[in-house]
Protein backbone atom coordinates (compact mmCIF):
# COMPACT_ATOMS: atom_id res chain seq x y z
CA UNK A 1 0.00 0.00 0.00
CA UNK A 2 1.30 3.46 -0.85
CA UNK A 3 1.97 5.75 2.08
CA UNK A 4 1.50 9.47 2.53
CA UNK A 5 4.24 11.96 3.54
CA UNK A 6 2.71 12.11 7.03
CA UNK A 7 2.86 8.30 7.24
CA UNK A 8 6.55 8.49 6.43
CA UNK A 9 7.11 11.15 9.10
CA UNK A 10 5.60 9.27 12.04
CA UNK A 11 6.24 5.63 11.08
CA UNK A 12 9.39 5.09 13.17
CA UNK A 13 8.64 7.56 15.96
CA UNK A 14 7.92 6.57 19.55
CA UNK A 15 6.56 9.95 20.65
CA UNK A 16 4.65 12.53 18.59
CA UNK A 17 3.82 15.84 20.29
CA UNK A 18 1.15 18.16 18.90
CA UNK A 19 1.71 21.80 19.83
CA UNK A 20 -0.03 25.01 18.82
CA UNK A 21 -2.23 27.82 20.01
CA UNK A 22 -5.74 27.32 21.37
CA UNK A 23 -8.69 26.42 19.20
CA UNK A 24 -6.77 25.09 16.18
CA UNK A 25 -7.76 21.43 16.54
CA UNK A 26 -4.76 19.91 18.37
CA UNK A 27 -6.92 17.44 20.27
CA UNK A 28 -8.74 16.19 17.18
CA UNK A 29 -5.46 15.98 15.29
CA UNK A 30 -3.85 13.97 18.11
CA UNK A 31 -6.78 11.56 18.13
CA UNK A 32 -6.62 11.19 14.33
CA UNK A 33 -2.88 10.42 14.38
CA UNK A 34 -3.40 7.86 17.13
CA UNK A 35 -6.32 6.20 15.35
CA UNK A 36 -4.36 5.94 12.11
CA UNK A 37 -1.29 4.41 13.75
CA UNK A 38 -3.43 1.93 15.71
CA UNK A 39 -5.37 0.90 12.61
CA UNK A 40 -2.05 0.14 10.96
CA UNK A 41 -0.75 -2.26 13.57
CA UNK A 42 0.78 -0.23 16.40
CA UNK A 43 -0.12 -0.16 20.08
CA UNK A 44 -0.83 3.52 20.63
CA UNK A 45 -1.61 5.76 23.59
CA UNK A 46 -3.03 9.24 23.02
CA UNK A 47 -2.53 11.43 26.09
CA UNK A 48 -4.05 14.86 26.51
CA UNK A 49 -2.97 17.42 29.07
CA UNK A 50 -5.59 19.88 27.83
CA UNK A 51 -8.09 20.34 30.70
CA UNK A 52 -10.94 21.10 28.28
CA UNK A 53 -11.79 17.36 28.03
CA UNK A 54 -12.22 17.37 24.25
CA UNK A 55 -10.38 14.10 23.68
CA UNK A 56 -13.21 11.97 25.09
CA UNK A 57 -15.66 13.69 22.75
CA UNK A 58 -13.39 13.14 19.77
CA UNK A 59 -13.07 9.43 20.53
CA UNK A 60 -16.80 9.05 21.07
CA UNK A 61 -16.57 7.99 24.73
CA UNK A 62 -18.27 9.47 27.79
CA UNK A 63 -15.16 10.32 29.79
CA UNK A 64 -11.43 9.75 30.21
CA UNK A 65 -9.34 9.84 33.35
CA UNK A 66 -5.76 9.41 34.54
CA UNK A 67 -5.64 5.71 33.63
CA UNK A 68 -5.26 4.34 30.12
CA UNK A 69 -8.61 3.40 28.63
CA UNK A 70 -8.92 1.03 25.64
CA UNK A 71 -10.76 2.37 22.59
CA UNK A 72 -12.33 -0.44 20.49
CA UNK A 73 -11.21 -0.24 16.86
CA UNK A 74 -11.29 -3.83 15.56
CA UNK A 75 -14.86 -3.58 14.28
CA UNK A 76 -14.38 -0.08 12.94
CA UNK A 77 -14.94 0.11 9.13
CA UNK A 78 -11.67 1.22 7.51
CA UNK A 79 -10.93 -0.21 4.08
CA UNK A 80 -7.21 0.69 4.27
CA UNK A 81 -6.66 -1.36 7.45
CA UNK A 82 -7.83 -5.02 7.57
CA UNK A 83 -8.99 -6.00 11.10
CA UNK A 84 -6.38 -8.76 11.41
CA UNK A 85 -3.58 -6.24 10.88
CA UNK A 86 -4.74 -3.66 13.40
CA UNK A 87 -3.06 -2.80 16.67
CA UNK A 88 -4.54 -1.29 19.84
CA UNK A 89 -5.66 2.20 20.78
CA UNK A 90 -5.68 3.60 24.33
CA UNK A 91 -6.48 7.09 25.59
CA UNK A 92 -6.14 9.03 28.83
CA UNK A 93 -6.56 12.55 30.15
CA UNK A 94 -3.96 13.78 32.60
CA UNK A 95 -5.22 14.38 36.12
CA UNK A 96 -2.64 16.75 37.57
CA UNK A 97 -3.19 15.83 41.23
CA UNK A 98 -3.38 12.10 40.58
CA UNK A 99 -0.22 12.19 38.47
CA UNK A 100 1.70 13.86 41.27
CA UNK A 101 0.30 11.33 43.72
CA UNK A 102 1.69 8.58 41.49
CA UNK A 103 5.14 10.17 41.73
CA UNK A 104 4.93 10.18 45.51
CA UNK A 105 3.68 6.60 45.62
CA UNK A 106 6.47 5.49 43.29
CA UNK A 107 9.46 7.35 44.78
CA UNK A 108 8.67 7.88 48.48
CA UNK A 109 11.22 5.94 50.56
CA UNK A 110 8.59 4.20 52.68
CA UNK A 111 4.84 3.96 53.29
CA UNK A 112 4.89 6.28 56.31
CA UNK A 113 6.62 9.07 54.37
CA UNK A 114 4.25 8.55 51.45
CA UNK A 115 1.18 8.93 53.67
CA UNK A 116 2.55 12.04 55.39
CA UNK A 117 3.22 13.73 52.05
CA UNK A 118 -0.18 12.90 50.57
CA UNK A 119 -1.99 14.26 53.65
CA UNK A 120 0.05 17.46 53.89
CA UNK A 121 -1.91 20.63 53.07
CA UNK A 122 1.03 22.31 51.36
CA UNK A 123 1.55 19.26 49.18
CA UNK A 124 -2.04 19.55 47.99
CA UNK A 125 -1.34 23.09 46.83
CA UNK A 126 2.07 22.12 45.42
CA UNK A 127 0.53 19.33 43.33
CA UNK A 128 -2.36 21.37 41.90
CA UNK A 129 -1.80 25.13 42.03
CA UNK A 130 1.89 25.90 41.62
CA UNK A 131 2.95 27.45 38.30
CA UNK A 132 4.39 24.79 36.02
CA UNK A 133 2.76 21.94 37.93
CA UNK A 134 0.60 20.86 34.99
CA UNK A 135 3.57 20.61 32.65
CA UNK A 136 5.72 18.92 35.30
CA UNK A 137 3.09 16.29 36.10
CA UNK A 138 2.72 15.63 32.35
CA UNK A 139 6.49 15.19 32.13
CA UNK A 140 6.46 12.72 35.03
CA UNK A 141 3.60 10.76 33.47
CA UNK A 142 5.34 10.67 30.10
CA UNK A 143 8.58 9.52 31.77
CA UNK A 144 6.74 6.70 33.53
CA UNK A 145 4.84 5.53 30.43
CA UNK A 146 7.82 5.78 28.10
CA UNK A 147 10.27 3.95 30.38
CA UNK A 148 7.77 1.15 31.02
CA UNK A 149 7.80 0.52 27.26
CA UNK A 150 4.24 -0.77 26.90
CA UNK A 151 3.42 1.32 23.80
CA UNK A 152 4.83 1.49 20.30
CA UNK A 153 3.75 5.12 19.99
CA UNK A 154 2.67 7.86 22.40
CA UNK A 155 0.75 10.84 20.99
CA UNK A 156 0.70 13.91 23.26
CA UNK A 157 -1.92 16.64 22.98
CA UNK A 158 -0.52 19.70 24.75
CA UNK A 159 -2.64 22.47 26.30
CA UNK A 160 -2.93 25.87 24.59
CA UNK A 161 -0.15 28.17 25.70
CA UNK A 162 0.90 31.76 25.14
CA UNK A 163 4.55 30.76 25.20
CA UNK A 164 5.77 28.33 22.57
CA UNK A 165 7.65 25.82 24.67
CA UNK A 166 6.12 25.97 28.14
CA UNK A 167 5.57 22.24 27.88
CA UNK A 168 9.36 21.78 27.68
CA UNK A 169 10.55 24.72 29.74
CA UNK A 170 8.23 24.60 32.77
CA UNK A 171 9.41 21.19 34.12
CA UNK A 172 13.05 22.27 33.87
CA UNK A 173 12.32 25.60 35.59
CA UNK A 174 10.45 23.79 38.34
CA UNK A 175 13.28 21.27 38.80
CA UNK A 176 15.82 24.09 38.94
CA UNK A 177 13.73 25.87 41.55
CA UNK A 178 13.66 22.72 43.68
CA UNK A 179 17.42 22.38 43.31
CA UNK A 180 18.11 26.04 44.09
CA UNK A 181 20.47 26.84 46.93
CA UNK A 182 17.81 28.90 48.70
CA UNK A 183 15.34 26.03 48.89
CA UNK A 184 18.06 23.50 49.71
CA UNK A 185 18.98 25.66 52.67
CA UNK A 186 15.51 24.98 54.02
CA UNK A 187 15.47 21.21 53.68
CA UNK A 188 19.05 19.90 53.38
CA UNK A 189 20.89 18.71 56.49
CA UNK A 190 22.84 21.46 58.19
CA UNK A 191 26.49 20.50 58.14
CA UNK A 192 27.55 23.56 60.10
CA UNK A 193 25.26 22.63 62.98
CA UNK A 194 27.06 19.33 63.34
CA UNK A 195 23.81 17.41 63.55
CA UNK A 196 20.92 16.44 61.30
CA UNK A 197 18.53 19.31 60.90
CA UNK A 198 16.99 21.74 58.44
CA UNK A 199 18.29 25.22 57.90
CA UNK A 200 15.14 27.15 58.72
CA UNK A 201 14.06 24.90 61.55
CA UNK A 202 17.49 24.89 63.25
CA UNK A 203 16.70 28.45 64.28
CA UNK A 204 14.51 27.13 67.08
CA UNK A 205 12.88 30.09 68.77
CA UNK A 206 15.01 32.65 66.96
CA UNK A 207 13.76 36.08 66.09
CA UNK A 208 13.34 35.14 62.39
CA UNK A 209 11.17 32.14 63.18
CA UNK A 210 9.02 34.15 65.57
CA UNK A 211 8.59 36.88 62.98
CA UNK A 212 7.51 34.41 60.27
CA UNK A 213 5.09 32.74 62.69
CA UNK A 214 3.48 36.08 63.45
CA UNK A 215 2.46 36.46 59.80
CA UNK A 216 1.79 32.86 58.80
CA UNK A 217 0.74 31.17 62.02
CA UNK A 218 2.45 28.27 63.74
CA UNK A 219 0.32 25.71 61.91
CA UNK A 220 1.56 27.00 58.55
CA UNK A 221 5.17 26.60 59.64
CA UNK A 222 4.48 23.11 60.95
CA UNK A 223 2.93 22.15 57.60
CA UNK A 224 5.90 23.65 55.75
CA UNK A 225 8.35 21.83 57.98
CA UNK A 226 6.59 18.51 57.58
CA UNK A 227 6.36 18.99 53.82
CA UNK A 228 10.05 19.81 53.39
CA UNK A 229 11.24 17.10 55.74
CA UNK A 230 9.15 14.36 54.15
CA UNK A 231 9.56 15.57 50.58
CA UNK A 232 13.33 15.87 50.93
CA UNK A 233 13.89 12.38 49.53
CA UNK A 234 11.74 13.22 46.50
CA UNK A 235 13.42 16.46 45.44
CA UNK A 236 16.64 15.01 44.06
CA UNK A 237 14.83 12.92 41.44
CA UNK A 238 12.83 15.87 40.08
CA UNK A 239 15.66 17.41 38.12
CA UNK A 240 17.02 14.07 36.96
CA UNK A 241 13.72 12.93 35.45
CA UNK A 242 12.95 16.36 33.96
CA UNK A 243 16.27 16.36 32.13
CA UNK A 244 15.81 12.75 31.02
CA UNK A 245 12.46 13.62 29.44
CA UNK A 246 14.02 16.66 27.77
CA UNK A 247 16.65 14.35 26.26
CA UNK A 248 13.95 11.94 25.07
CA UNK A 249 11.95 14.75 23.49
CA UNK A 250 15.08 16.02 21.74
CA UNK A 251 16.00 12.61 20.35
CA UNK A 252 15.27 11.16 16.93
CA UNK A 253 12.59 8.95 18.54
CA UNK A 254 10.38 12.04 18.94
CA UNK A 255 8.62 14.36 16.50
CA UNK A 256 6.88 17.68 17.12
CA UNK A 257 4.05 18.69 14.82
CA UNK A 258 2.75 22.26 14.87
CA UNK A 259 -1.03 22.40 14.46
CA UNK A 260 -2.57 25.61 13.19
CA UNK A 261 -5.55 27.07 11.38
CA UNK A 262 -5.20 29.17 8.20
CA UNK A 263 -5.92 32.36 10.13
CA UNK A 264 -2.94 34.72 9.60
CA UNK A 265 -2.50 35.35 13.34
CA UNK A 266 -2.36 31.65 14.24
CA UNK A 267 -0.07 30.95 11.27
CA UNK A 268 2.32 33.61 12.58
CA UNK A 269 2.25 31.94 15.98
CA UNK A 270 2.81 28.55 14.35
CA UNK A 271 5.91 29.92 12.61
CA UNK A 272 7.12 31.19 15.97
CA UNK A 273 6.63 27.69 17.43
CA UNK A 274 8.66 26.25 14.58
CA UNK A 275 11.46 28.79 15.07
CA UNK A 276 11.66 28.04 18.78
CA UNK A 277 11.79 24.30 18.13
CA UNK A 278 14.71 24.84 15.77
CA UNK A 279 16.48 27.05 18.32
CA UNK A 280 16.10 24.36 20.96
CA UNK A 281 17.14 21.62 18.52
CA UNK A 282 13.82 19.85 18.96
CA UNK A 283 12.82 17.58 16.04
CA UNK A 284 10.19 19.43 13.99
CA UNK A 285 8.05 17.50 11.52
CA UNK A 286 5.88 20.12 9.85
CA UNK A 287 2.62 22.06 9.94
CA UNK A 288 -0.83 20.49 10.04
CA UNK A 289 -3.33 23.13 8.94
CA UNK A 290 -6.93 22.49 9.99
CA UNK A 291 -10.16 24.10 8.79
CA UNK A 292 -8.92 25.25 5.41
CA UNK A 293 -11.74 26.67 3.28
CA UNK A 294 -11.75 25.04 -0.14
CA UNK A 295 -13.80 26.12 -3.19
CA UNK A 296 -16.86 23.89 -3.22
CA UNK A 297 -18.71 25.09 -6.34
CA UNK A 298 -17.46 25.82 -9.88
CA UNK A 299 -16.47 29.47 -10.23
CA UNK A 300 -19.09 30.04 -12.97
CA UNK A 301 -21.76 29.60 -10.29
CA UNK A 302 -20.47 32.80 -8.70
CA UNK A 303 -21.38 34.67 -11.89
CA UNK A 304 -24.93 33.24 -11.91
CA UNK A 305 -27.91 35.08 -10.44
CA UNK A 306 -30.37 33.59 -7.96
CA UNK A 307 -33.17 33.29 -10.51
CA UNK A 308 -31.04 31.05 -12.73
CA UNK A 309 -30.18 28.82 -9.76
CA UNK A 310 -33.87 28.64 -8.86
CA UNK A 311 -34.73 27.57 -12.41
CA UNK A 312 -32.12 24.82 -12.21
CA UNK A 313 -33.89 23.55 -9.09
CA UNK A 314 -37.20 23.50 -10.98
CA UNK A 315 -35.64 21.63 -13.90
CA UNK A 316 -34.04 19.16 -11.48
CA UNK A 317 -37.40 18.59 -9.79
CA UNK A 318 -39.02 17.94 -13.18
CA UNK A 319 -36.60 15.06 -13.81
CA UNK A 320 -36.76 13.84 -10.21
CA UNK A 321 -40.46 13.83 -9.28
CA UNK A 322 -39.77 12.13 -5.94
CA UNK A 323 -38.12 15.34 -4.71
CA UNK A 324 -40.39 17.57 -2.66
CA UNK A 325 -39.35 21.09 -3.63
CA UNK A 326 -41.30 24.14 -2.63
CA UNK A 327 -43.72 25.18 -5.35
CA UNK A 328 -43.54 28.85 -4.31
CA UNK A 329 -41.55 30.57 -7.07
CA UNK A 330 -40.65 33.52 -4.84
CA UNK A 331 -39.29 31.19 -2.16
CA UNK A 332 -37.13 29.36 -4.72
CA UNK A 333 -35.85 32.68 -6.11
CA UNK A 334 -34.91 33.76 -2.57
CA UNK A 335 -33.19 30.44 -1.95
CA UNK A 336 -31.24 30.86 -5.18
CA UNK A 337 -30.08 34.34 -4.13
CA UNK A 338 -28.97 33.03 -0.74
CA UNK A 339 -27.03 30.14 -2.27
CA UNK A 340 -25.17 32.42 -4.66
CA UNK A 341 -24.32 34.81 -1.82
CA UNK A 342 -23.14 31.95 0.41
CA UNK A 343 -20.95 30.55 -2.37
CA UNK A 344 -19.40 33.98 -2.99
CA UNK A 345 -18.63 34.50 0.71
CA UNK A 346 -17.15 31.02 1.03
CA UNK A 347 -15.00 31.66 -2.04
CA UNK A 348 -13.62 34.80 -0.39
CA UNK A 349 -12.61 32.73 2.65
CA UNK A 350 -11.06 30.10 0.39
CA UNK A 351 -9.03 32.75 -1.46
CA UNK A 352 -7.81 34.28 1.83
CA UNK A 353 -6.77 30.86 3.19
CA UNK A 354 -4.95 30.05 -0.05
CA UNK A 355 -3.03 33.35 0.17
CA UNK A 356 -2.06 32.72 3.80
CA UNK A 357 -0.82 29.20 3.07
CA UNK A 358 1.10 30.35 0.01
CA UNK A 359 2.82 32.97 2.14
CA UNK A 360 3.69 30.26 4.70
CA UNK A 361 5.24 28.12 1.97
CA UNK A 362 7.25 31.07 0.66
CA UNK A 363 8.52 32.02 4.12
CA UNK A 364 9.64 28.45 4.75
CA UNK A 365 11.13 28.25 1.24
CA UNK A 366 8.88 25.31 0.37
CA UNK A 367 11.17 23.12 2.48
CA UNK A 368 8.71 22.33 5.29
CA UNK A 369 6.01 19.66 5.25
CA UNK A 370 2.53 21.25 5.25
CA UNK A 371 -0.63 19.14 5.28
CA UNK A 372 -4.07 20.72 4.93
CA UNK A 373 -7.42 19.46 6.24
CA UNK A 374 -10.55 21.14 4.83
CA UNK A 375 -13.11 23.00 6.88
CA UNK A 376 -15.95 20.91 8.32
CA UNK A 377 -19.06 22.61 9.65
CA UNK A 378 -19.63 20.00 12.36
CA UNK A 379 -17.61 19.00 15.43
CA UNK A 380 -16.04 15.57 15.75
CA UNK A 381 -17.80 13.29 18.23
CA UNK A 382 -17.05 9.77 16.99
CA UNK A 383 -14.49 7.49 15.42
CA UNK A 384 -16.36 7.94 12.12
CA UNK A 385 -15.78 11.67 12.35
CA UNK A 386 -12.11 11.13 13.15
CA UNK A 387 -11.83 8.79 10.17
CA UNK A 388 -13.19 11.49 7.88
CA UNK A 389 -10.42 13.85 9.02
CA UNK A 390 -7.89 11.00 8.88
CA UNK A 391 -8.54 10.41 5.20
CA UNK A 392 -7.83 14.03 4.37
CA UNK A 393 -4.76 14.17 6.64
CA UNK A 394 -3.22 11.01 5.18
CA UNK A 395 -4.40 11.53 1.59
CA UNK A 396 -6.68 8.48 1.61
CA UNK A 397 -9.72 8.13 -0.68
CA UNK A 398 -13.04 8.96 0.92
CA UNK A 399 -15.44 6.05 1.45
CA UNK A 400 -18.52 5.98 -0.83
CA UNK A 401 -20.84 7.45 1.80
CA UNK A 402 -18.65 10.56 2.02
CA UNK A 403 -17.87 11.05 -1.67
CA UNK A 404 -21.36 12.17 -2.56
CA UNK A 405 -21.41 14.57 0.36
CA UNK A 406 -18.08 16.19 -0.57
CA UNK A 407 -17.86 16.44 -4.36
CA UNK A 408 -15.72 19.58 -4.16
CA UNK A 409 -14.44 19.47 -0.57
CA UNK A 410 -17.77 20.81 0.60
CA UNK A 411 -17.88 21.81 4.27
CA UNK A 412 -19.76 19.44 6.53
Amino acid sequence: MTTSPLDDLIRDKKIVVCVGSGGVGKTTTSAVLALHAALHGRKVLVLTIDPARRLANSLGVQALDNDERPIPIHDFPADDAPPEQRGQLFAMMLDMKRSFDRVVERYAPDDATRDKILKNKLYKYFSTGLAGTQEYSAMERLHSIYTEGDYDLIIMDTPPTVHALDFLDAPIRMAEAVESSALQWLYKPSVAAGKFGFGLFNMGSSYVLKTISRFTGGEMLNQLGDFLVNFNAMFEGFGTRARQVREILSSNHTLFLVVTSPDPATVDEARYFRDRLHEERIPFGGFLVNRVHKPYVPRDILRTDGATIAQRFRDWATHNPHLDLASDDAALDTLGDQLVQNAAEFQILADLDAQTLEALRERTHNEVFIQEVPFFNTDIHSLQGLDRVRRHLFNLPLPPEHRSAEPHHAPG
